[in-house]
């Protein structure tokens, strides 16, 4: 008797453990869906809007901007001072001196703004238990040969993208490199007697080299290439409204599009049959009032 109903325990605990299992995934499902679903927003002309980027991403982009420009200029200015022209706007500023303040400012605003990022990542990695939509993925390569094709007019078929385009993917990916990059010489110019204390003094010209084509390749790089897909190509103003219209989704974004549309859907679903569930709870308790309403 004791052995059976010990089983009967074991049996009912572990009839308990996998219904919790299953409610707990359909409560992250249904917050997934939530999560997706409250990105479609109604416009007060009663068009829908979507939302692409919240408050807090649209304040990191103006700061990276900023500090981004900032020395992006300063630096430039520093790289060709020797040129007539360059020397007097330098000296029109404030002279050398004052243009390097400014560009050691800009890079510690850069680098504050750096660990923030990454801790945003490592927020979504480890607590959200996610991977991030920049995450690259091997559809990401066939998304770029398609879109190599496509505009060079060899088909007729444009990739279908999700929540990031693969120039939008590109741009991100350099961004992270050139700010390793950037940050490490920047680091090694500015501290070199730190540094040739662990290394050999060869390293300073290195760096010097490394920093200098960087900023030059990453001020060409966002002059043609970002300004031309980030602003130009679509007329993308997402980033600095959080918004993008419905038409603009469709095109640019039409993986994420409908699996907004089908959370929104999938929300609604489960509103109905929670309606179903407590009406017939609440008319089984009319005909039998004995019955606790936890049985619903």
């Amino acid at each position: 008797m004791a052995t059976m109903s010990q089983a009967s325990e074991a049996f009912t605990e572990e009839g308990l453990s996998l219904e919790h299992i299953k409610r707990e995934t359909l409560n992250r499902r249904i917050r997934a869906a939530r999560a997706l679903a409250e990105r479609m927003q109604v416009a007060p002309d009663g068009s829908r809007v979507f939302v692409r980027f919240s408050q807090g991403q649209r304040i990191e982009h103006v700061v990276l901007m900023l500090s981004f420009g900032t020395l992006a200029v300063t630096g430039l200015l520093q790289t060709f001072s020797e040129l007539p022209p360059v020397g007097l706007l330098i000296q029109l500023l404030g002279g050398v001196e004052a243009i390097r303040v400014v560009h050691r400012l800009a890079a510690l605003t850069s680098a504050v703004q750096s660990f923030y990022h990454i801790w945003r990542i490592l927020e979504t990695w480890f607590v959200k238990r996610e991977r991030g939509g920049m995450w690259p993925y091997f559809q990401d390569l066939k998304n770029l040969l398609q879109m190599v094709k496509f505009n060079l007019g060899l088909t007729d078929a444009r990739p279908q993208f999700d929540r990031y385009t693969i120039e939008e993917k590109l741009e991100y990916w350099a961004l992270i490199w050139g700010n390793l990059v950037m940050g490490l010489t920047g680091f090694i110019m500015w501290f070199p007697l730190v540094v040739t204390t662990v290394l050999p003094g060869q390293v300073f010209p290195v760096a010097q080299a490394l920093h200098r084509w960087e900023a030059i390749l990453a001020a060409l790089a966002i002059l043609t290439w970002h300004m031309y897909h980030g602003c130009l190509k679509d007329g993308n103003r997402s980033i600095f409204t959080g918004l993008m219209s419905e038409e603009e989704m469709k095109h640019v974004h039409p993986l994420e599009y409908y699996r907004i549309l089908a959370a929104d859907e999938y929300l609604k679903k489960v509103a109905e049959l929670n309606g179903r569930a407590r009406s017939g709870t609440a008319a089984k308790e009319e005909v039998e009032p004995g019955v606790a309403p936890s049985l619903g």
